[in-house]
This record gives C-alpha cells, structure tokens and sequence, in this order.
C-alpha cells in the first residue's frame, strides 16, 4: 500500500450554502492532486469536524472523480530558468 500525505488548504465558511469549504491536497510518490472539497454544518462547528468532514468529501470526489481536480506531476531531472533576453 503507498503511502498519500493529505493537506487541507485554507478553510472558508459560506454562509449562503452553510458550508464549510477548501481545497485539499494529496501527495503522492508521483504527483500532487487538489480537489475541491465542501462539508455542511453550522458556523459553530468543531475543527475537527469540519477537517474531518473536508478530508471525506474530498476522499470522495477523488475516488468517484466527482469534481474537478488539479494534478502537478514531479518532474525527475533539473530543469534551468529562463534567461532573461
């Protein structure tokens, strides 16, 4: 089994959807995929479930590829800035 590191972004309240919403990250040995994530519950919600709440939403759309995602894919080997003309 490989090993995923899991990042929540900046967490917002949107109060017109009362949900919580933010971009989780996951990195793997190949690539960091983001997806967009949302959990329903009150302003006065705990952190830890409202993280928990982001963390399975997104669990969820990466896995049934319902929402949009993002992929940056590592790139083996040194790659050389531009120069300036």
């Amino acid at each position: 089994m490989s090993f995923i590191k899991s990042q929540i972004g900046e967490i917002a309240y949107n109060p017109a959807r009362e949900a919580f919403e933010a971009l989780v990250s996951f990195h793997t040995s190949d690539a960091q995929i983001r997806v967009p994530a949302s959990f329903s519950a009150p302003l006065t919600a705990e952190f830890a479930t409202i993280s928990n709440g982001l963390f399975q939403d997104a669990l969820r759309k990466r896995a049934t590829g319902g929402a949009m995602q993002s992929q940056i894919e590592e790139i083996s080997g040194a790659v050389e800035p531009l120069k300036a003309a």
